[in-house]
């Protein structure tokens, strides 16, 4: 029968657009990285299973034996089939003899092997018997009944885990990025391998790690972040290492890795760093400016006070010589006026040599008339041409 091209179209969902299909991708956050899982392999292949990673570089914590039962089982049935062979069929005494004897040798190896656990160093064995926990052993090699089960091996060394918690807001609602290492051991690895497996375990460490972050992060400011330290991270490891203790967990450290605020946060709080380097250094600039001032000042009052005291000590020289001057004139006059009539007449021995010197002899008129005869006599003297001789007038007789 056809069908309705109108009913199909209204029974069939329109579909939905590609942007908000889009959109709801992106708010799906990617799937976090298993870093704690546990691996499958035979006993004695346990200690190198601890030492080789995977193919994503994992490293496992927890090892399941291949075969719980450690009687190696073909060379038992291989025994049992030699010794059924060398019973049921007829043949030569040596060849049954040579077939009774390996097939016991092979039984012998089979069974003597199931007695002996090896142990790897930095590892404990789990026992079960009759499907409970038994014991636990240490590294080493054991012998252990074939009846006893060795149920997992498990790592007591220090395991590294990182955490990384994005976008988580502070006391001011600022988005950070942060990035968490901590390291831990199963002190109790039958509580850790009966209580949760190590992918399961992986999940509670993250989501543990996170909240402890989460509430650390919470009671600190944008502008405190960048400062974490020791008391920070003493915090987290109480905070996980409680969540973590019922799995036979100790936290042994925890070290903060990295943290990212915001660029823009970054870029705001540079700036606000180099406008206080900056403020800092004008004032420092601003401090010596004004020291600069008042040392000048100070130079300046000193070299006014020693100017004024050399003023006063030339002055008091200048008094002490003429006092001394005073007495000599006192006690020798008639010296005085030797000297005084001394210099007199240098001077006028000075004055007899000198044809330009000039002597004041009586008032200033005298001055002047003296000037002026001085400058005619340097003038030298013009002289008048001679006058033509008249010639006698003849008079007609």
């Amino acid at each position: 029968m056809a069908s309705d091209p109108a009913i199909d179209s209204a029974a069939t969902p329109p579909p939905a657009p590609a942007t908000a299909v889009a959109v709801e991708e992106s708010v799906v956050p990617p799937p976090v990285p298993l870093q704690l899982t546990q691996a499958r392999v035979p006993l004695d292949e346990a200690g190198e299973a601890f030492t080789v990673p995977d193919a994503s570089g994992r490293l496992p914590i927890v090892v399941l034996p291949k075969q719980p039962f450690r009687i190696r089982n073909g060379f038992v049935i291989a025994g049992v089939v030699a010794i059924f062979g060398a019973l049921v069929f007829e043949a030569d005494i040596a060849i049954r003899g040579g077939l009774l004897g390996a097939g016991a040798i092979a039984i012998f190896l089979g069974v003597f092997r199931s007695f002996i656990v090896p142990v790897p160093e930095g590892a404990r064995a789990l026992l079960l018997k009759s499907g409970r926990y038994h014991r636990t052993l240490g590294a080493g090699r054991h012998i252990v009944p074939p009846w006893i089960v060795v149920s997992h091996v498990v790592t007591v060394r220090e395991i590294p885990f990182d955490a990384l918690a994005g976008a988580v807001s502070t006391a001011d609602d600022v988005r950070v990025d942060i990035d968490v290492l901590l390291t831990f051991t199963i002190d109790a690895p039958e509580r850790f391998v009966f209580a949760i497996s190590a992918p399961d375990f992986d999940q509670v460490c993250q989501a543990s790690a996170l909240d402890a972050i989460r509430l650390l992060v919470r009671t600190k400011r944008a502008g405190e972040i960048l400062d974490l330290g020791v008391a920070d991270t003493t915090a987290l490891r109480t905070s996980i290492g409680a969540a973590l203790a019922p799995y036979g967990v100790e936290v042994q450290r925890v070290v903060i890795v990295h943290v990212q605020p915001p660029l823009e946060f970054m870029a705001s709080l540079e700036s606000r760093r180099l406008a206080s380097v900056r403020l800092d250094e004008q004032t420092e600039q601003h401090a010596l400016e004004e020291r600069l001032l008042a040392d000048r000042e100070a130079l300046g009052r000193q070299q006014v006070a020693h100017q004024r005291e050399r003023i006063e000590l030339e002055a008091a020289n200048e008094a002490l010589r003429l006092q001394h001057l005073e007495s000599r004139l006192a006690a020798y006059p008639n010296a005085a006026n030797r000297d005084i009539e001394e210099q007199r007449i240098g001077v006028a021995r000075s004055l007899a040599v000198n044809t330009r010197a000039m002597v004041q002899v009586g008032g200033n008129g005298d001055v002047a008339d003296a000037l002026i005869m001085h400058t005619l006599t340097d003038t030298p003297a013009v002289t008048p041409s001679p006058a033509p001789a008249k010639q006698p007038r003849r008079t007609s007789s």
